[in-house]
């Protein structure tokens, strides 16, 4: 669909003097760079189409042609091992157990496909693979609930026919709920993400999973339901003030002091700089939390920051471009990440839905980014890789190499995907 309603926004502009290539038989513009307002000296460095345009209904109809391609020789694998990812020509996925933070995603494209579909074996699917997933709702090991069960069970709570079916969902989604604020600190106003070099800490993913606890607290009421409401929000709130900074640029990792809640500073994580730099991934992430905890709260301090870190990737990453994995990076042959683009856009058009069209345009945006992401170059039409979505990072200071990943699947899928009115 094209959100933009037949309007070009006047992006163009900002891609001229751009070389165009030829890549996979489509024409592509080779990586740009646009300054950092962080680093002066620094550049960001982004792939982009030469001509931005906004996603239209015949690529939007031949994505989910090719998901259901895709998924459909994959669906079938059963409810204990769960789709991760695949190098690009790769035939196969790597799978992991329930427990891993990825495991609801690929759960989740099933439901989306149903959604789109009405086809009672994507239903047949979707609940095959979200089976195994609601029995972990209480585990205790990760704070990704929100993406592990959470998204999978939302959405068959809201797709499922079955009111015995959406019932188990609800329920999952509460037990998750319940389990994720049990990592509450009263000191930090936080749930703890994990230990990183032996300190107690918070991550900038984290802002997708407590809004987990504020919808459950505002379902289920009373006293039980005031106090997942309260520790959701001032999670996001502490998100807010200690994660972003005054540009609108995130950091990924933070140490705090558990005993006093005072916070100690960055740990280094997946970006490239844990003090100065921006890894995409992450600043996508607090786009669509903090967009997500505004829906829900109506709290201005989630507003301001789902807008601060909104006018930063623009800022950065001009329409229809995919940046490096971190935003300080200017090395052109640096690993994309699309999955950030596609997680970003999502957050974009949520952040639309719940504003309203502004001098921002975050839609006009989105759809063109979409435009970009749909294109056969970066899909795996042309590839034997399993997934949907190409030039996906994984953890760049790991492992380099792109891929094929399913939350960057997933998201792409969603931002495609018919939304509610807010």
């Amino acid at each position: 669909m094209n959100r933009a309603g037949g309007r070009r926004p006047a992006f163009a502009s900002l891609l001229a003097g751009s070389i165009t290539v030829s890549v996979l038989g489509t024409a592509w513009a080779a990586p740009a760079r646009a300054s950092s307002p962080l680093n002066p000296r620094a550049t960001t460095s982004v792939s982009c189409l030469p001509v931005p345009h906004p996603v239209t209904a015949e690529q939007t109809t031949a994505f989910f042609d090719l998901a259901a391609r895709k998924l459909g020789s994959v669906r079938n694998a059963g409810a204990k091992r769960y789709p991760f990812g695949a190098l690009h020509a790769t035939p196969d996925y790597t799978r992991t157990s329930a427990t891993a933070w990825t495991s609801g995603f690929f759960a989740a494209e099933l439901w989306l496909l149903y959604q789109r579909t009405q086809d009672t074996r994507w239903l047949d699917a979707a609940r095959e693979q979200t089976r195994g997933l609601v029995r972990i709702a209480g585990y205790g090991g990760s704070h990704d609930l929100g993406f592990m069960v959470g998204l999978p069970t939302g959405l068959g709570a809201s797709l499922d026919p079955s009111p015995e079916q959406r019932a188990i969902y609800a329920g999952a989604r509460a037990t998750a709920a319940q389990t994720l604020a049990k990592r509450w600190n009263p000191r930090v106003l936080a749930m703890k993400s994990s230990d990183y070099d032996g300190r107690w800490g918070l991550i900038i993913d984290s802002a997708m999973n407590a809004p987990l606890l504020i919808e459950i607290g505002q379902l289920i009421g009373g006293v039980e339901g005031q106090e997942l409401e309260y520790r959701g929000t001032q999670h996001m709130l502490t998100l807010a003030r200690d994660f972003v900074r005054p540009d609108g640029s995130t950091f990924h990792r933070m140490a705090y002091n558990p005993r006093t809640g005072a916070l100690i500073g960055p740990i280094p994580g997946q970006g490239f700089d844990a003090r100065a730099s921006t890894w995409a991934r992450g600043q996508a992430w607090a786009i669509n939390g903090f967009t997500r905890a505004y829906e829900l709260t109506q709290n201005p301090a989630m507003l301001e920051a789902a807008q601060r870190t909104a006018a930063f990737w623009v800022s950065k990453v001009p329409p229809g471009c995919i940046p490096a994995w971190d935003f300080d990076i200017g090395n052109t042959r640096a690993p994309r990440d699309s999955s950030a683009a596609a997680i970003a856009a999502d957050g974009l058009l949520s952040l639309r839905r719940v504003v309203g069209e502004t001098a921002a345009d975050y839609g006009a945006y989105a759809d063109v980014t979409l435009g970009l992401l749909t294109t056969p170059w970066i899909t795996t039409a042309r590839s034997v890789n399993p997934g949907l979505l190409l030039q996906q990072s994984l953890n760049v200071p790991s492992d380099p190499r792109e891929g094929s990943y399913v939350w960057g699947d997933f998201y792409l899928l969603s931002a495609l995907s018919p939304r509610a009115p807010a």
